[in-house]
């Protein structure tokens, strides 16, 4: 109920993949992608699997407060949900 309230602020979530940009490093992060034939092949210098690279990414995201949005929407069975 208190996550269906506008009033009640976003940071009541724990986010699961990352951290609140008010908890990320103040430093920036430099991230170096390679591609080769229009396909991603590195990042950071490291050769990985595109499915490693979108890990990677992710994390990195994560930790650096990316991709943390606040949305209301109505489920299927009349729910409203934040996230």
């Amino acid at each position: 109920e208190d996550l269906e309230s506008m009033e009640t602020a976003m940071t009541i979530v724990n986010p699961v993949m990352g951290v609140w940009p008010k908890d990320a490093p103040d430093k920036q992060e430099e991230v170096t992608l390679r591609f080769e034939s229009g396909r991603c092949v590195a990042l950071n210098g490291k050769k990985m699997t595109a499915i490693q690279i979108l890990q990677a990414a992710n994390t990195i995201a994560g930790r650096n407060g990316l991709g943390i949005s606040q949305a209301l929407e109505n489920r299927i069975l009349g729910t409203k949900s934040r996230g």
